[in-house]
């Protein structure tokens, strides 16, 4: 499956969807870099800090 990533706020959704990339790659998934390429979308995001 394609899926992209993207990460909307503090630092610690940085680290949090690098960790993620991993998981996805590590169960076979391709992480493309435009959410039009994608089969999937997960946005982190993060309600104290934009």
């Amino acid at each position: 499956m394609k899926i992209f990533l993207d990460s909307i706020g503090c630092r610690l959704n940085q680290a949090e969807i690098e960790s993620i990339a991993r998981q996805f790659r590590a169960a076979g998934h391709e992480i493309v870099g435009e959410a039009s390429q994608a089969d999937l979308a997960v946005v982190n995001t993060c309600t104290v800090t934009s």
